[in-house]
């Protein structure tokens, strides 16, 4: 058996035993990872601290048979005010959620991690709520659900201003003239305009965007059914983020 130095974020964790821990860590060379912190809740632990959910933490991993046995743990960014503010954390949560139900155990992704420890970052530093969807956004891309903002996903015309519509099953936006066949949800120009932004930009661009709060609660009833039509589930995280908000 090896053992192995990778950055990781824990993404979910499980009591197991009477002290163990059973983590779920999404890492920068082995992509998602169950690994097993023995005797972590503990007080005595040495690890207990380095291990919370949402830190970018230096792992030592040695490799077992069923899971990763983690035999250190340093940690590199905790994002303080993130575990002290509520609703901060619970995007966190929903962040967490979305890349354990967008990615396979055992599957490699470093532009997924990438983007983790970006959002984690920026809601560290920023208020806006619609941050969460943003990533939700960037993780379909990566996952390969990539949504289409610019032609109709029936016809194939290029989209223009005016009657436009959401597609779920479709995964992108029909034109008037398609809408009568499909049972798409009406959607605003807004919506496309914003959405189209998140596409094209970095996470520190999209910070400084500035939207109405009608267009907030637009992208996240379309993204939350569109999240909910590929996984065939709803989030947990993001009742819990809609109490806190």
């Amino acid at each position: 058996m090896n053992s192995y130095r990778t950055n990781g974020i824990v993404i979910k964790r499980m009591n197991f035993g009477e002290a163990d821990r059973i983590l779920t860590i999404l890492t920068e060379r082995f992509g998602k990872v169950k690994a097993i912190s023995r005797g972590v809740r503990k007080s005595t632990s040495r690890l207990g601290g380095h291990l919370e959910p949402f830190m970018v933490v230096d792992f030592q991993l040695y490799e077992g048979k069923t899971f990763y046995t983690i035999t250190g743990a340093e940690i590199i960014s905790e994002f303080s005010k993130l575990h002290c503010d509520l609703p901060k954390m619970a995007k966190a949560y929903v962040a967490g959620e979305l890349v354990d139900n967008f990615l396979h155990e055992n599957e490699k992704s470093e532009q997924t991690y990438k983007i983790l420890a970006q959002i984690l970052d920026l809601i560290e530093k920023n208020e806006k709520n619609f941050l969460i969807n943003a990533f939700a956004l960037k993780l379909i891309e990566t996952a390969g659900f990539q949504p289409e903002f610019y032609e109709c996903v029936n016809c194939k015309e290029k989209i223009t201003e005016g009657e436009n519509y959401w597609d779920n099953l479709e995964g992108g936006v029909i034109c008037k003239n398609c809408a009568p066949t499909s049972r798409g949800t009406k959607i605003s120009n807004e919506f496309i305009k914003a959405l189209r932004f998140i596409e094209k930009n970095d996470f520190e661009t999209i910070g400084k965007l500035k939207l109405d709060k009608s267009i907030e609660q637009e992208i996240d009833q379309i993204l939350d059914e569109y999240i909910r039509t590929i996984l065939e589930k709803n989030l947990k995280s993001k009742k819990f983020l809609n109490n806190v908000k």
